[in-house]
């Protein structure tokens, strides 16, 4: 019986996926520490230290600090929590209820990264001069994404065609704050899973007209 052949030593990372793992690992370095203490009280060193590197890493990666904000906000936030492109016979209430779903699908897959994600936006209401505008940025895409869903649906036939479609946004981003402050503050008490099934329940029964949507021209 021949001994088996020794196993092929490891590849060597390429340059590029260094870069690329020690990026990821800074970014999420940055929202613990966020969630944690808030960007104001968090400095360059300790992000670096936190992802397990020397506590220049910040500035060999990113330049700065804000930079790196930045980038952490382009790549979690907007990206990950950002629905995605609909198919073009997506109707109007669908794509608002993207939005939920997303969400939920965060929930399911990393919920730690949702939290320290809620946790950022958070940080938001102190006036930060860098964080607080960026957040608000990123929360008025999702009331545009809205609202742009809402339009769409009643000229489908997907939404009810007598919606206020301002206060719908409203209630929407209200709600969706709500949520997340409840999952936060009192997770015992607050099952995000049910509550945001409740919630797309609500919408399509408030929002809705239960009829197929029409192939607009």
């Amino acid at each position: 019986m021949t001994d088996p052949a020794p196993a092929p030593p490891p590849r060597r990372r390429t340059q590029a996926e260094r870069v690329e793992e020690s990026g990821r690992r800074l970014l999420t370095a940055a929202a613990e520490l966020i969630a944690e203490k808030g960007w104001e009280a968090t400095t360059a060193a300790e992000i670096g230290r936190r992802a397990g590197y020397s506590r220049a890493m910040v500035h060999a990666r990113f330049g700065s600090k804000d930079a790196l904000l930045d980038a952490l906000l382009r790549s979690e936030y907007e990206e990950r929590l950002s629905p995605g492109e609909a198919p073009a016979s997506t109707s109007g209430l669908e794509r608002v209820l993207m939005i939920l779903d997303r969400m939920r699908t965060l929930h399911d897959e990393d919920p730690a990264f949702l939290a320290s994600m809620f946790a950022v936006s958070f940080q938001a209401v102190n006036h930060s001069p860098v964080l607080r505008p960026r957040i608000t940025a990123w929360i008025r895409r999702i009331a545009e994404a809205a609202e742009a869903g809402l339009r769409a649906g009643i000229a489908d036939g997907s939404v009810r065609g007598d919606l206020d479609v301002d206060q719908a946004v409203a209630d929407l981003i209200a709600t969706g704050t709500g949520t997340a402050y409840g999952w936060l503050v009192v997770p015992e008490r607050f099952d995000l899973a049910r509550q945001l099934t409740v919630w797309r329940e609500r919408c399509l029964r408030d929002l809705g007209t239960g009829a197929p949507p029409s192939p607009l021209d």
